[in-house]
């Protein structure tokens, strides 16, 4: 019991923390900080997408990214071309997106291992192909400029980057935290059951094709999401957008942090991002130190920064946790929870040897 109210504390006072560092960004850090955090907010979105299905069903999509475009595509040309008003634009675009992954998930669903992936690839592809060429609706390569972030509570989230920010921390939350209690709920251990035994779940009388479709829809919608805040924020989409590039680098950033964990797709986007602005800035073969660090990654660090964390986490942290008095409380909760057993056990002796007299 003591075990559980220690453990319960920490993540409140993690939560607490991490909550009150991003209230506080805005306040307390540079105008650049801040839009470095959103851009790693919307992209974060994008990776913890990929994370669901991998992670969760163990199927690597390289079509996220088309969901995101997307839904960016819609609100930019029902904003810019038609000039329907917020929250229209983005309701459709995600939307349309959803419609999407359900008519795409119908072709790859029932594919596995490298299968997957090469279906995942060619229909993202095919998206981008349409963003690129179909000129009259997407302008081509040039893409679709003017997009306008929305006016929310007579605030403009378009002059005000503080408010921008606030407004999609809001929604960046809550996508989190559906995404984590989706991970926890029974839908969630029964995608891990199809990931890691299909043949057993589907002999218990598991429905794994609609699980496994059910998951693709979710993911697309996650990523949806994040391409609305993307047109809006930079105000302009382009089949850049909807690249193969820009699939490859939403799955290094999650093999990058960690492609099991939530927090390791946020992370690994941050630091993705981060070392891209940063190093692009300094050197032209900026790729050559990302790809030598990944390699790295790879070989010492298969399982991400949080996975590695995580696997190392007594090591790391066992002298502070002994420090603090936390391992004893844990060897005296485990001790009076002994005594309480053994006392049960007594007294359920006494009580036979009783009736037994």
């Amino acid at each position: 019991m003591m075990e559980t109210h220690v453990s319960r504390y920490g993540k409140i006072l993690l939560a607490v923390l991490v909550a009150g560092i991003l209230i506080s960004i805005p306040w307390v850090t540079s105008n650049y900080f801040v839009m470095m955090s959103i851009r790693v907010m919307y992209f974060g979105m994008l990776t913890m997408s990929l994370s669901l299905l991998a992670g969760e069903l163990g199927l690597v999509s390289l079509m996220q990214a088309a969901f995101f475009g997307i839904a960016g595509y819609f609100v930019a040309i029902l904003q810019s071309r038609y000039g329907l008003p917020f929250p229209i634009p983005p309701l459709v675009g995600i939307t349309v997106a959803i419609i999407a992954a359900g008519l795409f998930g119908l072709l790859v669903i029932r594919a596995r291992g490298i299968y997957f992936l090469m279906l995942t690839l060619v229909l993202g592809q095919l998206v981008w192909a349409l963003a690129s060429q179909w000129a009259s609706v997407t302008k081509g390569d040039t893409g679709i400029h003017g997009v306008y972030a929305p006016v929310i509570f007579g605030i403009s989230t378009e002059k005000s980057k503080t408010a921008f920010y606030f407004f999609q921390l809001i929604v960046f939350a809550g996508i989190a935290y559906f995404l984590t209690a989706l991970k926890r709920s029974p839908f969630g251990l029964m995608l891990r059951g199809v990931r890691d035994s299909e043949t057993r779940m589907a002999m218990l009388g598991y429905p794994v094709a609609l699980l496994c479709y059910s998951a693709f829809v979710f993911a697309a919608l996650v990523a949806a999401v994040g391409g609305v805040f993307f047109a809006y924020f930079t105000g302009l989409i382009n089949p850049h957008s909807v690249s193969l590039t820009a699939n490859v680098e939403t799955l290094l950033a999650a093999i990058l942090g960690g492609i099991n964990a939530l927090s390791g797709a946020i992370l690994g986007t941050g630091i993705l991002k981060t070392l891209d602005v940063v190093l692009s800035g300094v050197t032209k073969r900026y790729m050559l130190f990302m790809g030598i660090m990944f390699l790295f990654v790879i070989m010492f660090a298969p399982h991400g920064i949080v996975g590695t964390i995580r696997k190392h986490w007594d090591a790391l942290v066992g002298p502070a946790a002994d420090w603090f008095g936390f391992r004893r409380e844990r060897a005296l909760a485990a001790f009076l929870s002994g005594q309480g057993s053994s006392s049960q056990s007594r007294k359920r002796k006494e009580g036979e040897e009783e009736k037994e007299d």
